[in-house]
């Protein structure tokens, strides 16, 4: 990873290190989207598989019969 010198940042005028910092939190914050986004199709997915491992046991009498 680089890092931006401290001398150079200074050369930049005010506006540019702000124009840098927002591109920096611009792509900060599709990163964090996207790795969100994963995560919540990972769970839905593993949600979806325990449940359709369950189907057989909801629709049997015996289920009916708990609830009732």
């Amino acid at each position: 990873m680089q890092a931006i010198r401290e001398e150079d940042w200074q050369t930049l005028p005010e506006q540019a290190q702000n124009e840098v910092y927002d591109s920096f939190l611009f792509i900060k914050q599709r990163y964090e989207k996207q790795t969100r986004q994963t995560t919540d199709i990972s769970e839905t997915i593993a949600f979806s598989n325990r449940s359709a491992g369950n189907i057989k046991e909801w629709l049997s009498d015996k289920e009916d019969e708990i609830w009732t």
